[in-house]
């Protein structure tokens, strides 16, 4: 059964502050609880839309890393491996810092 979830989103203003605003959406159990939900023409619209927008995301980067005016540096396996243990160590290390009531003053302190 489909439910309402609420998020949050931020974006930046002009003069620089952070807005931050909440957001609903509906969650789907499966298809056909988005197809009864939204009825069949809309949840194929929808699929459309993102197919469309993921295939220029995906095409945008690939040819801004050709033109080389892409700012993130394309990774070998053995990059996207390290990194992938690097952010799990963090991960690992602030689920700590959280368990011991420890805050960045805390930190700042020692």
């Amino acid at each position: 059964m489909s439910k309402n979830i609420t998020a949050k989103g931020s974006y930046t203003s002009p003069d620089g502050k952070d807005i931050s605003y909440e957001f609903e959406y509906t969650a789907f159990d499966s298809l056909q609880d988005a197809i009864t939900t939204l009825t069949e023409a809309q949840v194929l619209k929808c699929v459309q839309r993102m197919v469309k927008i993921d295939a220029n995301n995906t095409t945008r980067e690939a040819t801004k890393a050709v033109n080389g005016h892409s700012a993130r540096k394309p990774m070998t396996e053995e990059q996207k491996a390290e990194a992938k243990q690097e952010r799990q160590s963090n991960k690992e290390l602030l689920a700590l810092l959280k368990e011991k009531g420890l805050s960045i003053a805390d930190i700042q302190n020692l």
